[in-house]
């Protein structure tokens, strides 16, 4: 597939690329989550540029893989910024698939943040690399996929001090006043639970609160296709202030999940999801005590304090 999402503006008043997972279509802006980046300079544009032209000279891998944007990382020129982009189908020599999986389980020293598409359905270096940190209780790891994925822990694996495996869009579509009662669907059908509807996002942000700070982003799946088969950009971005703007939609998005998935779950047990009451008693026990007790509230605590 020609799975870019890129538009090069190159011109006396304007020099600007347009790149990340945000399809140019009403779904894409306005009902799934997505993330698209304005990068501005005559350097990025030339970066951008080039890659277009070798797309347009070259129809498969066998012409674009030794080609510079698909070769290595191209730095995009950007002041006081340490930000490259690679575009896929890479060659075998310069697949960068392994790489980055390698990142995110060896290098990642205090938090993974993710949001992958098509994470359930993806097998490989990422998933297992996914998989991996999340029962790493050192590391903090949040992470959304638009559908539950398989062969992960239990949402209730928090309470006994290890990481949640990735939240999925869930729909609350009872016992909602209008205009919250009818979420509009990303595909085509009647069900709201249809996989692909309203997660987009392609991006993965690691030690966001360290020097060493690097978020992953772009049209690319992080799957084999669109290392070695698709037409992609992918940009690696080694900046705090940007990577912490990924971990705030992150988290964002994470907690508006969970909670669905919380009250679908509390539904199921009759249960109601309510806010708790301060002690009434010197011998009662407060409702943030746990944040001092248990292992993963605790690390909550510490990362975002």
């Amino acid at each position: 597939l020609q799975h870019n999402k890129t538009i090069v503006v190159d011109g006396k008043e304007c020099k600007a690329v347009v790149c990340g997972s945000t399809n140019f279509s009403w779904r894409g802006f306005y009902i799934q989550n997505n993330n698209a980046m304005v990068l501005r300079g005559a350097k990025t544009v030339a970066v951008f540029s080039e890659a277009f032209d070798d797309y347009w000279a070259n129809d498969s891998v066998v012409g674009f893989g030794p080609t510079a944007p698909a070769s290595r990382w191209m730095d995009l020129g950007l002041a006081g910024i340490d930000a490259r982009v690679t575009f896929s189908p890479h060659g075998a020599k310069h697949a960068v698939l392994d790489d980055i999986a390698n990142d995110v389980e060896k290098n990642a020293r205090s938090s993974v943040f993710y949001s992958l598409a098509f994470l359930g359905q993806t097998t490989g270096s990422i998933r297992d690399a996914i998989t991996a940190v999340t029962k790493n209780n050192e590391v903090f790891v949040y992470g959304m996929a638009d559908q539950q994925v398989g062969g992960m822990p239990s949402l209730k694996i928090g309470i006994s001090g290890g990481n949640l495996p990735p939240v999925f869009p869930q729909a609350l579509v009872k016992n909602l006043p209008q205009p919250f009662k009818r979420e509009p669907t990303g595909l085509a059908g009647e069900d709201e639970n249809q996989r692909g509807t309203r997660m987009h996002h392609k991006f993965i942000v690691l030690d966001f609160d360290r020097p060493s700070a690097r978020v992953y982003f772009g049209s690319y799946n992080f799957s084999g296709p669109a290392d070695t088969k698709n037409g992609e950009n992918l940009l690696l971005i080694k900046d705090r202030r940007i990577a912490t703007s990924y971990m705030v939609e992150a988290l964002r998005i994470f907690d508006h999940y969970h909670f669905r998935i919380l009250q679908q779950q509390a539904k199921k047990k009759d249960e109601k999801l309510q806010l708790r009451k301060p002690p009434q008693k010197a011998s009662q026990k407060a409702w943030f005590d746990e944040d001092f007790e248990r292992p993963d509230k605790i690390r909550d605590r510490e990362l975002f304090a």
